[in-house]
């Protein structure tokens, strides 16, 4: 029976309930270490559920493999990890366990036991994978395997198109595991009666969520800020230094075997019998332009006899119009660095989403335990740290809630105002109202361009606005008035204004209107039609 067929998703029960099957398509080894899995009135061991993650991403199994099992062996585990999580949650697997960097093999090589184990819980997994080669041996947290994951989404695509499957699995994983901690931590936190007394808060529930484990497993200093840079690691040089390879020679593709040589044939220049090389100069003369048929075409002395064949061009005599077109395009290979074009436009779309997961992870962490980790006012510090200097196009798909509403609205438009904060003019005023609402907005935001006069700046702060507004919108925030009308047009003229200077300055350097000049432009005339609906939909209803 399928691993993945209906009949067997019926079959799984979970704990407690019927008991598990034996997937019968699984190859030899994958089925002598992970069969355990699916034994009577077993669950996964932890070791397993390592080995299997370990699987997803190793380069044996995946661009290194060499067979089609060793292919099958990764997207087996992927279908076993995803029939885990939809059966057992987290803590009945023991992810805490299993996801563990600390070593969980004695210098003996025996299986350090633990406490209510199984038989089975010491017994040593007899593969190198397991070991020495595990994904949770080799890198040196979390975090490392993060960075260079994300690294990998800008630098090397066939490398991403595996790491992504298994940070897909993680986060779905992180996600419910913190999610099923707080109904716990809820429910035991209920308000009571109890003498008059308070029931103490145990926030050990939550201190031991994954997350929160894998936040504390690197305590040296500067820990939150390294959390940051993995989150948004691009590529670069600093960022390559930083999250290297977990696995070795793990960017070496497999190499397919080499053919046979040829057996060389006899050379005879008296009988004209030359062997391979006559063959060979017939190519590189036809690479060059320089055929024999062109020789006879030109050449009617040639038509009797033997055709002379022409020489071939030298190396250092290239035609000039090739040089300059390998050198232009060598140039800008040269000059435009991979990553210098964005997150948005070389990681995709699916990178960006799990960036924003992770940081949206990070937020609830810091709402409930601000003590341990960090306050929300210092985290989001760090997220308009990294976030501000995106290129345009990964910074409006991190800002919009529309593209990827991945986080909470209170956490994205906090995000929208520590960004608004940070990049408008310096004459703007404050306000002493802590929530974002409509009069922040009007008396702080809308009338007001970026501190800096560029195109880019003013095109920022005008997709904050937007995203802002709209937030304000979904939430039944936002009623038409006539200091809303005077503050968006008022602060789109402005910014219009500063951005149109900086494009005149940098006429010389342009030929055509550059994307930040056109994305503020549309920016600015959905702000208009939005204040556009609201005032027709405030207008029919003082008409009815």
């Amino acid at each position: 029976m399928s691993v993945a067929s209906p009949g067997y998703l019926d079959a799984m029960a979970p704990p407690g309930g019927q008991s598990y099957r034996k997937p019968a398509e699984l190859p030899f080894e994958l089925t002598q270490n992970i069969g355990i899995f699916f034994e009577e009135n077993l669950l996964p061991l932890p070791q397993h559920i390592a080995l299997a993650t370990t699987f997803l991403v190793h380069p044996s199994t995946t661009t290194r493999a060499k067979s089609a099992e060793e292919k099958d062996a990764a997207h087996l585990s992927l279908r076993l990890l995803r029939l885990l999580s939809s059966l057992v949650s987290p803590q009945d697997c023991k992810l805490n366990h299993a996801f563990s960097f600390a070593d969980r093999v004695s210098r003996s090589g025996r299986q350090k036991e633990e406490g209510n184990s199984s038989l089975r819980s010491d017994k040593p997994l007899n593969l190198e994978m397991g070991k020495s080669d595990s994904l949770w041996s080799r890198a040196e947290d979390f975090w490392h395997m993060v960075g260079w994951a994300f690294n990998c989404s800008v630098l090397h695509p066939e490398r991403w198109e595996r790491w992504q499957i298994w940070l897909r699995y993680m986060c779905d994983v992180l996600e419910d595991d913190w999610a099923e901690r707080v109904r716990e931590y809820e429910e035991v936190t209920q308000p009571v009666e109890n003498g008059g007394r308070q029931r103490a808060v145990p926030l050990n529930i939550l201190r031991d969520s994954l997350i929160y484990q894998f936040i504390t497993s690197n305590s040296t200093y500067g820990r939150n800020r390294r959390i940051l840079r993995a989150i948004f690691a691009d590529g670069s040089t600093a960022s390559i230094n930083e999250f290297r390879a977990v696995f070795k020679k793990e960017l070496t593709s497999l190499q397919a075997p080499e053919k046979p040589k040829k057996r060389g044939r006899g050379v005879n220049i008296d009988q004209d019998i030359y062997g391979d090389y006559l063959s060979q100069d017939e190519t590189d003369e036809e690479m060059n332009g320089t055929t024999d048929s062109a020789a006879h075409n030109t050449s009617p002395s040639n038509t009797k006899g033997k055709t002379r064949r022409t020489k071939r061009t030298r190396r250092g005599t290239r035609s000039e119009t090739g040089a300059k077109i390998n050198g232009s395009a060598e140039a800008q290979q040269t000059s435009l660095p991979h990553h210098s074009v964005g997150l948005a436009a070389s990681s995709g779309l699916a990178s960006l989403r799990f960036r924003k997961r992770l940081m949206g992870l990070l937020s609830n962490v810091s709402e409930r335990l601000p003590r341990d980790f960090m306050s929300w006012n210092d985290l989001y510090d760090l997220f308009v740290e990294h976030i501000r200097p995106l290129s345009l196009p990964a910074f409006q798909t991190m800002i919009s809630p529309a593209v990827l509403p991945v986080i909470s609205e209170p956490a994205q438009a906090t995000l929208c105002e520590k960004l608004l904060f940070n990049l408008r003019e310096s004459s703007a005023p404050d306000s002493e109202d802590t929530c974002l609402n409509q009069a922040k907005l009007e008396h702080c935001f809308l009338p007001y361009s970026a501190a800096s006069a560029t195109m880019v700046s003013n095109a920022k702060v005008s997709l904050l606005l937007e995203a802002t507004f709209t937030l304000l919108a979904t939430s039944g925030m936002i009623s038409f008035t006539r200091q809303l009308e005077k503050a968006v047009h008022d602060g789109v003229h402005r910014r219009g204004r500063m951005a149109q200077d900086d494009l005149e300055r940098s006429q010389n350097t342009h030929s055509q209107e550059p994307i930040e000049w056109l994305c503020l432009i549309d920016s600015g005339l959905r702000l208009v039609y939005f204040l556009e609906l609201f005032k027709d939909k405030t207008e029919t209803e003082s008409l009815a």
